[in-house]
């Protein structure tokens, strides 16, 4: 057999440039532009954290050594997960609803319940002080049904800033639900049900645990934006409802206190780095990047 005949059977091996983790260098300039734009400041956060006319760790120091701290700590998590449990309470009926009917009706709903969005954040929560306000319409729907004799004070409690934040984020939760359920084979509840399974167990052990990845994913951009938000406990709360972000809002604005406004920056910033890391441990995030995650 001719040598230089067989070679031209011989597949030629391509050479391609790719970065770790099997990323193509195409998406180098991407990948820069988010360095920059993201990377940079971020890092610089964690400098101004703990530089103060030298390295030093004592806005840190101060964080973990004042009781009042550690406990905005707290209660700004404990909101991340009570917004984010009653939103899935409310939001996995409504998704339900809608990937079980027709698109051409599913769709205008979900427009109704992007209605919200449509309006200023601002305009919002000044709505719901009005609905929560001491003559507002819930206290006095509230007299008229003889409920209440006396005006009840909603204003400035954890249940008004809880209202206020699943009213902003329950669409998020049901978008991400709905998206997920859409996509599931309704036949196999069915096909549940023909082996002697009722259509209540068919739902919670067939249906429910296909939505995981939908409640895991709903459920962390929820309290991911819940412990974000500072306008609601601003409008909504009072003192003891001082939240993480609304304290760093105070000390830019008002006590030009850079370092310690950075110090719980990066406290956030971990918070919500833990949070990724426990979703992550049940459910598979590499979809949410598109390449593996090892």
């Amino acid at each position: 057999m001719n040598i230089t005949k067989a070679s031209e059977h011989v597949p030629k091996r391509r050479f391609s440039f790719r970065l770790p983790g099997n990323i193509p260098w195409s998406v180098m300039p991407i990948l820069l532009f988010y360095i920059v734009i993201f990377g940079y400041p971020i890092a610089y956060l964690f400098w101004l954290s703990i530089y103060s006319d030298g390295v030093t760790l004592s806005a840190y120091l101060r964080f973990f050594t004042e009781p009042v701290y550690i406990k905005m700590m707290l209660y700004t998590i404990k909101v991340g997960l009570v917004v984010a449990f009653w939103s899935l309470i409310i939001a996995y009926p409504v998704a339900y609803f809608l990937s079980s009917i027709k698109k051409r009706w599913a769709i205008p709903i979900l427009g109704i319940i992007l209605v919200p969005f449509w309006s200023s954040v601002m305009v919002r929560m000044y709505a719901w002080m009005v609905i929560l306000g001491s003559n507002g319409i819930l206290n006095s729907l509230l007299k008229d049904l003889s409920i209440l004799t006396e005006s009840l004070p909603f204003l400035g409690t954890n249940f008004a800033v809880y209202i206020g934040l699943i009213y902003y984020l329950l669409p998020y939760m049901v978008l991400t639900l709905y998206g997920v359920m859409t996509n599931i084979d309704r036949n196999l509840m069915l096909a549940a049900e023909n082996l002697g399974a009722s259509p209540i167990k068919a739902f919670f052990k067939v249906f429910v645990p296909l939505t995981k990845s939908g409640m895991i994913a709903g459920g962390f951009i929820v309290f991911i934006l819940g412990i974000g938000m500072y306008i609601t406990p601003s409008l909504l709360g009072g003192a003891d409802q001082t939240t993480l972000p609304l304290l760093v809002a105070t000390l830019v604005e008002q006590a030009i206190d850079w370092q310690f406004a950075a110090v719980l920056s990066v406290i956030l910033l971990v918070i919500m780095g833990v949070v990724m890391w426990i979703a992550s441990k049940f459910s598979d995030l590499s979809n949410m990047w598109g390449v593996g995650m090892k």
